[in-house]
Protein backbone atom coordinates (compact mmCIF):
# COMPACT_ATOMS: atom_id res chain seq x y z
CA UNK A 1 0.00 0.00 0.00
CA UNK A 2 1.38 3.73 -1.44
CA UNK A 3 2.43 5.83 1.77
CA UNK A 4 1.42 9.21 2.27
CA UNK A 5 4.26 11.81 2.25
CA UNK A 6 3.80 14.19 5.41
CA UNK A 7 3.87 17.57 3.97
CA UNK A 8 6.29 19.84 5.70
CA UNK A 9 5.21 22.89 7.86
CA UNK A 10 6.31 26.48 6.77
CA UNK A 11 9.28 26.62 8.81
CA UNK A 12 10.11 22.85 7.98
CA UNK A 13 10.62 24.30 4.52
CA UNK A 14 12.26 27.58 5.26
CA UNK A 15 15.06 25.71 7.46
CA UNK A 16 15.57 23.06 4.33
CA UNK A 17 15.99 26.16 2.07
CA UNK A 18 18.21 27.80 4.51
CA UNK A 19 20.12 24.65 4.92
CA UNK A 20 20.16 24.34 1.24
CA UNK A 21 21.41 28.00 0.61
CA UNK A 22 24.42 27.88 3.14
CA UNK A 23 25.93 25.08 0.89
CA UNK A 24 25.84 27.12 -2.32
CA UNK A 25 26.63 30.38 -0.70
CA UNK A 26 30.18 28.85 0.87
CA UNK A 27 30.60 26.95 -2.52
CA UNK A 28 29.75 29.23 -4.87
CA UNK A 29 29.90 32.70 -3.05
CA UNK A 30 27.14 35.41 -3.26
CA UNK A 31 27.70 36.36 -6.97
CA UNK A 32 27.74 33.00 -8.37
CA UNK A 33 25.19 31.49 -6.37
CA UNK A 34 21.76 30.98 -7.87
CA UNK A 35 18.44 30.80 -6.11
CA UNK A 36 17.25 28.23 -8.96
CA UNK A 37 20.12 25.96 -8.02
CA UNK A 38 19.15 26.92 -4.09
CA UNK A 39 15.58 25.80 -5.00
CA UNK A 40 17.18 22.63 -6.47
CA UNK A 41 19.55 21.42 -3.37
CA UNK A 42 16.43 22.17 -1.00
CA UNK A 43 14.04 20.11 -3.55
CA UNK A 44 11.60 22.83 -4.24
CA UNK A 45 10.31 25.13 -7.05
CA UNK A 46 11.86 28.65 -7.48
CA UNK A 47 8.34 29.68 -7.03
CA UNK A 48 8.18 28.72 -3.33
CA UNK A 49 11.66 30.10 -2.68
CA UNK A 50 10.52 32.93 -3.61
CA UNK A 51 7.67 32.23 -1.11
CA UNK A 52 10.08 32.36 1.81
CA UNK A 53 12.36 34.51 0.11
CA UNK A 54 11.49 37.09 -2.06
CA UNK A 55 16.14 37.96 -2.52
CA UNK A 56 18.97 36.41 -2.42
CA UNK A 57 19.88 39.22 -0.44
CA UNK A 58 17.00 38.49 1.88
CA UNK A 59 18.16 35.30 1.80
CA UNK A 60 22.02 35.93 2.17
CA UNK A 61 21.29 38.29 5.27
CA UNK A 62 19.46 35.65 7.32
CA UNK A 63 21.62 33.32 7.13
CA UNK A 64 24.15 36.01 8.57
CA UNK A 65 22.57 37.03 10.84
CA UNK A 66 21.27 33.42 12.06
CA UNK A 67 24.34 31.67 11.68
CA UNK A 68 26.03 34.48 13.72
CA UNK A 69 23.91 34.33 16.71
CA UNK A 70 24.42 30.25 16.47
CA UNK A 71 28.10 31.73 17.14
CA UNK A 72 28.04 33.43 19.87
CA UNK A 73 25.55 31.36 21.62
CA UNK A 74 28.05 28.01 21.33
CA UNK A 75 30.74 30.49 22.58
CA UNK A 76 28.67 31.78 25.41
CA UNK A 77 27.46 28.59 26.54
CA UNK A 78 31.16 27.32 26.43
CA UNK A 79 32.62 30.19 28.70
CA UNK A 80 29.44 29.66 31.29
CA UNK A 81 30.38 25.97 31.64
CA UNK A 82 34.14 27.24 31.94
CA UNK A 83 36.49 26.75 35.01
CA UNK A 84 36.88 29.11 37.42
CA UNK A 85 40.31 30.42 36.51
CA UNK A 86 40.08 33.35 33.81
CA UNK A 87 42.96 32.46 31.95
CA UNK A 88 41.49 28.86 30.96
CA UNK A 89 37.77 30.35 30.95
CA UNK A 90 39.09 32.59 28.22
CA UNK A 91 40.84 29.50 26.57
CA UNK A 92 37.59 27.39 26.53
CA UNK A 93 35.98 30.13 24.65
CA UNK A 94 39.02 30.51 22.03
CA UNK A 95 38.48 26.44 21.51
CA UNK A 96 34.40 26.86 21.44
CA UNK A 97 35.45 29.34 18.13
CA UNK A 98 37.57 26.94 16.57
CA UNK A 99 35.13 24.17 17.80
CA UNK A 100 32.18 25.48 15.74
CA UNK A 101 34.39 26.39 12.67
CA UNK A 102 35.38 22.62 12.48
CA UNK A 103 31.41 21.55 12.78
CA UNK A 104 30.27 24.08 10.57
CA UNK A 105 32.16 24.60 7.52
CA UNK A 106 29.75 26.28 5.27
CA UNK A 107 28.61 28.26 8.01
CA UNK A 108 32.39 30.10 8.65
CA UNK A 109 33.06 30.47 5.19
CA UNK A 110 29.92 32.43 4.29
CA UNK A 111 30.26 34.65 7.74
CA UNK A 112 34.26 35.42 7.11
CA UNK A 113 34.22 36.13 3.11
CA UNK A 114 34.67 39.71 2.49
CA UNK A 115 31.31 40.57 1.87
CA UNK A 116 30.07 41.20 -1.43
CA UNK A 117 28.77 44.33 -3.18
CA UNK A 118 25.54 44.23 -2.58
CA UNK A 119 24.61 47.31 -0.22
CA UNK A 120 21.75 45.18 2.03
CA UNK A 121 24.85 42.48 2.34
CA UNK A 122 27.61 44.56 3.20
CA UNK A 123 25.00 46.54 5.54
CA UNK A 124 24.81 42.80 7.01
CA UNK A 125 28.43 42.20 7.12
CA UNK A 126 28.84 45.13 9.27
CA UNK A 127 25.93 44.63 11.62
CA UNK A 128 26.95 40.51 12.55
CA UNK A 129 30.59 41.67 13.39
CA UNK A 130 29.72 44.83 15.36
CA UNK A 131 27.48 41.99 16.99
CA UNK A 132 30.57 39.70 17.21
CA UNK A 133 33.15 42.91 18.69
CA UNK A 134 30.65 43.37 20.92
CA UNK A 135 29.93 40.11 22.35
CA UNK A 136 33.64 39.14 22.42
CA UNK A 137 33.87 42.90 24.45
CA UNK A 138 31.69 41.22 27.13
CA UNK A 139 33.33 37.64 28.10
CA UNK A 140 36.46 39.68 28.28
CA UNK A 141 35.16 42.28 30.77
CA UNK A 142 33.39 39.51 32.40
CA UNK A 143 36.90 37.81 32.87
CA UNK A 144 39.29 40.59 32.59
CA UNK A 145 41.95 41.04 35.84
CA UNK A 146 41.02 43.39 38.42
CA UNK A 147 43.91 45.69 37.02
CA UNK A 148 42.42 46.51 33.87
CA UNK A 149 38.65 46.45 35.03
CA UNK A 150 40.13 49.52 37.40
CA UNK A 151 41.16 51.74 34.23
CA UNK A 152 39.04 54.55 33.29
CA UNK A 153 38.88 53.39 29.48
CA UNK A 154 38.31 49.94 30.07
CA UNK A 155 35.70 49.09 28.12
CA UNK A 156 36.89 50.94 25.14
CA UNK A 157 40.20 49.28 25.57
CA UNK A 158 37.73 46.10 26.02
CA UNK A 159 36.21 46.92 22.66
CA UNK A 160 40.04 47.22 21.13
CA UNK A 161 40.85 43.64 22.13
CA UNK A 162 37.80 42.48 21.29
CA UNK A 163 37.94 43.75 17.59
CA UNK A 164 41.86 42.34 17.48
CA UNK A 165 41.05 39.13 19.09
CA UNK A 166 38.42 39.20 16.71
CA UNK A 167 40.15 39.37 13.55
CA UNK A 168 43.16 36.80 14.39
CA UNK A 169 40.50 34.24 15.31
CA UNK A 170 38.95 35.36 12.17
CA UNK A 171 42.24 35.28 10.14
CA UNK A 172 43.03 31.80 11.59
CA UNK A 173 39.97 30.30 10.32
CA UNK A 174 40.58 31.39 6.59
CA UNK A 175 44.23 29.87 7.39
CA UNK A 176 42.53 26.90 9.10
CA UNK A 177 40.61 26.70 5.56
CA UNK A 178 44.04 25.88 3.88
CA UNK A 179 45.68 23.76 6.40
CA UNK A 180 43.31 21.46 7.76
CA UNK A 181 46.09 18.75 9.33
CA UNK A 182 46.98 21.53 11.95
CA UNK A 183 44.85 20.12 15.05
CA UNK A 184 42.46 22.84 16.06
CA UNK A 185 44.63 22.78 19.77
CA UNK A 186 47.48 24.56 18.10
CA UNK A 187 45.51 27.31 16.46
CA UNK A 188 43.97 27.62 20.45
CA UNK A 189 46.86 28.27 22.06
CA UNK A 190 48.43 30.50 19.28
CA UNK A 191 45.45 32.96 19.76
CA UNK A 192 46.08 32.56 23.74
CA UNK A 193 49.52 33.33 23.51
CA UNK A 194 48.77 36.25 21.30
CA UNK A 195 45.54 38.04 22.95
CA UNK A 196 45.30 36.25 26.64
CA UNK A 197 48.85 37.00 27.76
CA UNK A 198 49.10 40.43 25.74
CA UNK A 199 45.86 41.32 27.86
CA UNK A 200 47.14 40.30 31.03
CA UNK A 201 50.85 42.30 30.37
CA UNK A 202 48.78 45.42 29.52
CA UNK A 203 46.97 45.44 32.71
CA UNK A 204 50.02 44.83 34.98
CA UNK A 205 51.57 47.90 32.66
Amino acid sequence: MATTRRRLSREERRQLILEAAMGVFSARGYQEAAMAEIAREAGITAAVLYDHFPSKAELQVTLLESQTNELLRFVGAAVAEGPEDRAERFRVGVDAFFAFVEDHPYAWRMLFRDPPGDPAVTAAHGRVHRQATAGIAAFLLADAPPEFLARPDAEQTAEMFAQMLKMAQNGLAIWWYEHRETPRQVLVDRVVEFCWQGLERFAAG
